[in-house]
């Protein structure tokens, strides 16, 4: 067992705590309104909703809104007069992508096991309904296309990650992903009972297994405060991944990150 820090699971980015220093309870409520619409940007959330769940004065919460949406960090559809994340909240994150401090602090421990696999460890992120391949550490077993897949996006369930990160959801959630993404799935000759039975095995594991077209991996998903839903994948060709190997590093996976 490789020697790194256990980490917290919280089953979502929770609102910032309580600031210690004084005079930015302001700030303080901004913040906490902008991880609620993250948190529900799928549905929105309306005034009131906001106002409920962050006991913020009706008044001082329409007046934050006002400007978050005016400086493009929230959006308000006319039809149900729910907020959710803005463009401008967006691009803040995407700008960090090439130098991640979500990579950064993965990084020590996706090289070490890279060195003792020999095989390229993969850092993938839960973005909305797709994962994204954040980082990539090669092992001594270099596969030449890998490479390429540093900063590609799969839909959940795609992959040994998007698998693991699937494995995750809410079993009604996944059948209402499934569902939007209907086309794309059945193209691929993945259908929902296929996907459920990938879910289900993987909750049973407690880490993902796959192995087709000459590739085979294994992932798992984890949580980070304020990161939201990760996942570690190790892939190579499936000549050095039998499944017995796979189970094997699935393990200690499980020991570095879980």
């Amino acid at each position: 067992m490789l020697p790194v820090p256990a980490l917290p699971t919280p089953s979502s980015p929770p609102p910032p705590p309580s600031p210690a220093i004084p005079g930015v309870q302001s700030l303080e409520r901004a913040f906490t309104l902008l991880c609620l619409l993250a948190e529900h940007h799928e549905s929105g959330l309306t005034l009131p909703q906001l106002v409920a769940q962050t006991g913020i004065d009706r008044t001082t919460a329409h007046r934050m809104l006002r400007y978050l949406t005016h400086a493009g960090f929230a959006v308000q559809d006319e039809p149900g007069k729910r907020f959710r994340l803005g463009m401008a909240a967006m691009a803040l994150g995407l700008r960090t992508m090439n130098r991640s401090p979500l990579a950064s602090a993965c990084a020590t421990r996706m090289k070490a096991l890279a060195r003792k696999t020999g095989d390229t460890v993969f850092l993938i992120v839960r973005i909305g309904d797709h994962g994204y391949c954040m980082h990539a550490e090669e092992g001594s077993h270099r596969v030449q296309h890998f490479h390429l897949l540093n900063g590609s996006t799969r839909l959940l369930g795609q992959g040994t990650a998007s698998m693991a990160l699937l494995a995750k959801l809410e079993d009604e959630e996944i059948v209402a992903h499934y569902a939007r993404h209907r086309a794309e799935y059945e193209g691929s000759g993945l259908s929902l009972l296929k996907l459920q039975r990938g879910v289900e095995r993987s909750r049973k594991l407690g880490y993902a297994l796959a192995g087709a077209g000459g590739v085979a991996g294994v992932g798992y998903a984890f949580a980070l405060p304020f990161a939201g839903e990760a996942a570690i994948s190790i892939v190579s060709t499936a000549s050095r991944m039998p499944v017995a190997r796979r189970h094997e590093i699935g393990g200690m996976i499980r020991e570095v990150f879980g």
